[in-house]
């Protein structure tokens, strides 16, 4: 019950505040870039709420850069026992 007011009033209380200091400000691609935003927060929040194990930001940014990520971490290597 909890996880779910704080995920109604953090989405609610922007989609309010927006809604009235953004009404008429954006364009059309201002538009899809916030309703993105929006979707993604809604993801993620209901994972939050349902403490499901979905994939997240991080199995994306693991997906994408994971193999690069540990070449740079081995190269970087220092052997201090020598």
């Amino acid at each position: 019950m909890e996880k779910m007011l704080v995920l109604a009033v953090a989405i609610g209380g922007v989609l309010v505040f927006d809604g009235f200091a953004l009404k008429r400000k954006l364009s059309a691609g201002g538009k899809l870039v916030y309703g993105i935003l929006i979707a993604m927060s809604l993801y993620t929040g209901i994972d939050y709420f349902v403490n499901l194990d979905w994939p997240d930001y991080f199995d994306l940014a693991d997906a994408v850069f994971g193999q690069l990520s540990k070449s740079v971490e081995q190269s970087l290597k220092v052997n201090w026992e020598r």
